[in-house]
């Protein structure tokens, strides 16, 4: 499972392959990947192996599985083939699966699944690069010219369109698809491939000499594929991991060596930006590129308008680029009536609490939950900004691996509880006070 779950992360930014149709719609490789690990996962361990992580996530899979029923139903109802929950239901099969496979990484339970993750972000950083190399070539682009092109104009849409855009044609996919940001998730799974081995890397035995360069390499890496991805969404995700890291120091009233090293790093990249120019690209991206802005706020009026004749029942198609508002629990509203709706909002109000209570109580967590509790963000950012208004499959695999983390930290709390009344003199007297540590917070409360 060791390599099998190495090939996932491998597979994961490959979103431009398409690998043939299917009943539920063009099959990519990524999400081939996800099913297929999630397939094998379900076929190799018997149910009860499950049950840590149905015990943690219990309330966001049976909001899930609400909503994804009252929209099949709702799907039948307006004489529409219900392809989308069936999807989203095998995605919910792959969160059980995965956050089972992060938890017995976690609790040891999956000999050298730690130690195998170190190399995630590498394998994640090498796969993009070498896959933009080789598609580049195919259709004939130029980065170092478009990049220049892009510098000197200080023109984020030339990047997008020139390079981006013009790798991804050629494999499969239609050009709505090609055309539809196609870089965020692309990026995304860059961005959770290195939550995931800066996590593997604070956990488990000392990581070796050539884990810690293979590291360094992929987070430098890394950092430079996402500034160059100029995705608005991934880089707010990005951003909130060293917010995050700094209001931890806060809150216990220091900062580590770690850190010092990470703020003097920062600033030179952002100075090496400044000086080559492609720092007021990023500015430009996020200030005056405004297409994105206004092309948002046409399709919220259009979304408005529809409710009025469809807030009970749905049936608005928001499969399209510019049909859909992006936002989770407004398309879900439109395309499943009123009770999806709610149950998307239940959905994404839960996430978002437990999100907010992992941040408060940050300082009181071991150093290797600050990655986890940074990839519950890029989820909750991805369901407020993602075309079709759906969880994405990269977001599905961040959800599963804070999901899983959580798990082994909530049966932490419960052995240590156990461990504590169990150490209670009789009577509870005579001897030193022992308090109870109360259990973790489970996923599913929020």
């Amino acid at each position: 499972m060791r390599w099998i779950m190495l090939g996932l992360f491998v597979a994961l930014p490959l979103q431009w392959f398409a690998l043939g149709s299917t009943p539920l719609g063009t099959a990519r490789l990524h999400q081939i990947a996800i099913l297929s690990v999630a397939a094998i996962v379900l076929a190799r361990y018997r149910p009860q192996v499950h049950t840590p992580l149905v015990r943690t996530a219990m309330g966001f899979l049976v909001a899930n599985i609400f909503l994804l029923t009252v929209w099949a139903a709702v799907d039948v109802y307006n004489a529409t083939k219900p392809a989308g929950p069936i999807q989203q239901f095998l995605y919910v099969a792959a969160f059980l699966a995965l956050g089972t496979m992060f938890y017995r990484a976690a609790s040891g339970a999956e000999s050298g699944l730690v130690g195998i993750l170190r190399w995630a972000a590498l394998a994640t950083c090498v796969s993009v690069v070498l896959g933009f190399a080789a598609s580049m070539a195919v259709n004939g682009v130029n980065p170092a010219a478009v990049l220049a092109k892009t510098v000197a104009a200080a023109d984020p849409e030339l990047l997008q369109k020139e390079v981006f855009k013009s790798s991804f044609a050629s494999f499969g996919l239609d050009a709505e698809t090609v055309a539809g940001n196609l870089r965020h998730e692309i990026f995304g799974a860059v961005l959770l491939a290195m939550y995931v081995s800066t996590w593997a890397m604070r956990v488990g035995n000392p990581a070796s000499f050539a884990q810690r360069i293979g590291y360094q390499a992929a987070m430098i890496t890394g950092t430079v594929l996402l500034a160059v991805s100029l995705s608005r969404s991934i880089l707010i995700a990005a951003i909130v991991w060293p917010v995050i890291a700094f209001w931890r120091s806060v809150l216990l009233g220091r900062l580590s060596s770690r850190q010092l090293a990470m703020a003097f790093v920062s600033v030179a990249g952002i100075g090496l930006l400044l000086l080559s120019g492609f720092g007021q690209v990023i500015w430009n991206r996020f200030t005056t590129d405004t297409t994105g802005y206004g092309s948002r706020e046409d399709n919220y009026v259009v979304a408005f308008s529809e409710l009025r004749d469809h807030w009970l029942t749905g049936g608005v198609v928001t499969n399209g680029v510019n049909a859909s508002t992006h936002n989770f629990v407004l398309d879900s509203w439109l395309r499943g009536g009123l009770f999806t709706g709610l149950a998307a909002a239940a959905v994404f109000a839960l996430v978002g609490l437990v999100w907010l209570r992992l941040v408060m109580r940050i300082h009181h967590q071991p150093d290797w939950m600050v990655p986890v509790v940074a990839a519950l963000a890029l989820p909750l950012v991805r369901m407020g900004t993602a075309g079709g208004g759906l969880i994405p499959p990269v977001a599905w695999v961040a959800l599963a691996f804070v999901a899983g983390l959580l798990a082994m930290r909530q049966e932490q709390a419960e052995l240590s509880t156990l461990t504590l009344v169990s150490s209670r003199p009789e009577g509870g007297q005579g001897g030193q006070e022992v308090r109870e540590v109360p259990a973790a917070r489970r996923f599913s409360q929020a």
